[in-house]
């Protein structure tokens, strides 16, 4: 007797900026950690001690949570382009960490992650930037148009932009990482897509302000270019959970 197809279920782990792909496997999703992003900001006179084992057992502690067994990092996994010494140890002690845990680690490279294939063990799974489909999900960094494969997956996930909100009032000014759900239009096609852009794992990161005026040009991506997605009538949802609202209706008067 085959074995039953579980169905498919695609769902925030609230209280973090991750996601579980659950269906005849169990994915932990992550996305934008940046490995190294403290020498950019060293420069800047800001200074942050080294945040890449923390990073990496983060990610381990909430598929723990989850039981989840495989990693899939959404872009982006490093900070500086090229290669660099110090990035490279920072990436090999976050791997280091998770092969000890995980049984399958796949990076879909992002924007800052060339040369990551000379960088990492032969057990990583990397994938170029038109991304790849699992479990029937297709998966992209954002910053590329993505391949037809993922495309005509019902379901897209996507990161790179770092989506946040900003909330305040008279007496109170926060930024807040969010998820954003969006519905997707394609070009001569009929059928409904949903997509989820995820925020970013770090929380050291800059953030496209999505509710102040339009995204800075090096946020965006050809999939908002083309209009494939409508920023505006998506829905916003902060990490713990919290529906905030249509995005068109959070908009902060300039």
């Amino acid at each position: 007797m085959a074995a039953r197809k579980l169905e498919l279920q695609i769902r925030p782990v609230w209280g973090f900026p991750s996601l579980l792909i659950d269906g005849d496997e169990r994915y932990l999703l992550i996305a934008d950690l940046h490995l190294g992003f403290e020498e950019n900001l060293r420069k800047k006179g800001i200074y942050i001690p080294d945040q890449s084992r923390d990073l990496a057992m983060d990610a381990v502690n909430i598929a723990r949570s989850c039981d989840a067994k495989k990693l899939i990092v959404l872009g982006d996994l490093k900070e500086r382009i090229g290669s660099h010494k110090r990035t490279e140890e920072r990436i090999n002690q976050a791997i280091s960490l998770w092969l000890q845990f995980f049984d399958r680690i796949i990076v879909i490279k992002g924007n800052h992650d060339g040369l990551l294939e000379r960088m990492v063990p032969r057990e990583v799974e990397v994938v170029g930037s038109q991304g790849t489909v699992i479990e029937g999900v297709g998966l992209f960094h954002g910053h590329s148009w993505p391949s037809d494969d993922v495309l005509n997956s019902r379901y897209l996930i996507m990161a790179h932009l770092h989506p946040a909100v900003l909330m305040e009032d008279e007496n109170l000014r926060e930024l807040v990482r969010v998820f954003v759900f969006s519905r997707v239009k394609l070009h001569g096609r009929r059928e409904k897509k949903r997509a989820i852009i995820m925020p970013a794992f770090n929380k050291f990161l800059g953030s496209a302000l999505l509710n102040k005026g339009e995204v800075p040009k090096n946020y965006r991506g050809p999939i908002f270019s083309h209009g494939t997605i409508d920023l505006r009538e998506s829905d916003i949802f902060t990490l713990d959970g919290f529906y905030l609202g249509r995005l068109s209706d959070l908009y902060i008067q300039q």
